[in-house]
């Protein structure tokens, strides 16, 4: 890394260092998703990962009064088998040394004549009993990646690619816990998973995900470029205006933008979005997506796992690179395009954090706020419309607006509300009351 090959006109050639080096940061994200399961190093990694889980989701289960004995462990297919299959091995050496400690103690009480020898005989019945229960609780169709489909399908696909296998949950009584790989965007998780799972009747439901909380863009491989599509990062949006922290928001976007200006040269650059996270514990991130993504008349209490970044660390030690996690990226250029996510989002642009058009849209230009008056918002939403195909408008705000302009007008603001309250979050250059509302 770092290195240019250099061929002289001669037919010589030399290697020569052009950048300096950095420490290595691999991917991580893709050992998790991407990488085939067949691979010895993935196929360590991932049950590992499965491993390291136990510990925090048995303290979850039995945080209400359950345990393992009423809990069916499940995975949601396909790429998650193997971490499921470490969470698995983990549970069972589990059930092992409690079954073997659960042993000792009945022998101990026996030679001290605090129980009898029927009492012994009974209690060994029910600890041989002692077992995990693994069901493969939902079946999906291998033909369907609803991650990597384009926006305007994924929803649709999503809502047929599950089903159930009935019979497997007792109805009622019993903890159903699903480990899938990651949870990004949480469309598949809502709209399709929790519903499909309810279906079997079980008194909660835990997913558990392999991978921490994906709070960041990828600039460097896999398509995670809009930070608002990510659901770790809305739920710390709508916890930073419930808490009344919504300045933070307007913070972030002034140094952002401020940094979109500075040439890669120029020295050190800062991930400002880290800013949206601060304030809030995981678990405190965790039960506001949880909120979020809890389909509406689900009757299963429904609660959100993830695995902690010192946990994947543990698992791949020679695979460091976390940005998706942390922020923290190897190199000023994605600290950069993450700054540019940050900013097209709070301008309401649907375009992606990296590529020509995506960085020519960040180049400062005019904002316009549209002042609507009490009418319905059509005249209102066709000024907008047609300011908005300026060159030099990089943004229009309408206030309050209509459910018309979504999707319509560049930045369209697409909630009513006051202007007092839509105006203070993006600096706007222009206001514009439209002429037949100026008499």
């Amino acid at each position: 890394p770092g290195q240019a090959l250099v061929v002289k006109r001669n037919g010589m050639w030399e290697l020569e260092r052009v950048l300096p080096a950095r420490p290595l940061k691999q991917c991580s994200f893709e050992r998790i998703y991407f990488s085939r399961g067949n691979d010895a190093g993935v196929y360590r990694e991932r049950e590992s990962l499965g491993r390291l889980l136990l510990r925090p989701l048995k303290k979850m289960i039995e945080a209400k009064g359950d345990s393992l004995a009423n809990t069916v462990l499940s995975f949601i297919p396909n790429t998650s088998e193997l971490s499921f299959n470490g969470l698995a091995k983990e549970a069972q050496e589990e059930m092992d040394r409690c079954r073997t400690e659960a042993v000792e103690r009945l022998f101990l009480q026996h030679g001290r004549g605090e129980i009898t020898q029927v009492d012994v005989e009974q209690s060994l019945k029910h600890i041989s009993a002692m077992r995990i229960r693994t069901e493969k609780v939902v079946a999906k169709d291998a033909k369907i990646r609803t991650f990597i489909q384009e926006d305007s399908s994924r929803e649709h696909l999503t809502t047929h690619a599950y089903d159930v296998h009935y019979g497997t949950v007792v109805r009622g009584q019993d903890v159903l816990v699903a480990l899938d790989d990651s949870v990004v965007r949480g469309n598949t998780l809502k709209n399709a998973i929790l519903k499909t799972l309810d279906k079997l009747g079980p008194k909660r439901i835990v997913i558990v995900s392999s991978a921490p909380q994906i709070r960041f863009p990828d600039v460097y491989g896999i398509d995670m470029a809009k930070l608002g599509d990510l659901v770790a990062f809305r739920a710390a949006i709508t916890l930073l205006k419930d808490s009344g922290r919504s300045h933070i928001l307007q913070e972030v976007y002034q140094d952002c933008r401020a940094q979109l200006s500075q040439p890669l040269s120029c020295g050190e650059f800062v991930n400002h979005v880290k800013r949206i996270y601060e304030p809030f514990t995981p678990e405190e991130i965790s039960a506001k997506i949880t909120e979020q993504l809890t389909p509406p008349g689900c009757q299963a209490e429904v609660e959100i796992l993830f695995n902690s970044v010192k946990a994947l660390h543990t698992a791949m030690p020679e695979h460091s690179g976390d940005w998706y996690f942390t922020g923290d990226y190897p190199t000023p250029g994605g600290i950069k395009v993450t700054s540019r996510a940050f900013v097209l989002w709070m301008e309401g642009s649907s375009e992606r954090c990296y590529g020509v058009m995506s960085a020519s849209s960040c180049v400062a230009k005019t904002a316009v706020l549209v002042v609507g008056g009490s009418g319905g918002g059509g005249s209102d939403h066709a000024v907008a419309w047609k300011i908005g195909q300026s060159r030099e408008v990089g943004c229009v705000y309408v206030a309050p607006g209509n459910g018309g302009t979504v999707g319509s007008v560049r930045g369209g603001y697409t909630e009513p509300t006051a202007v007092q309250n839509a105006a203070p979050l993006v600096p706007v250059d222009v206001p514009l009351l439209p002429p037949h509302f100026q008499e």
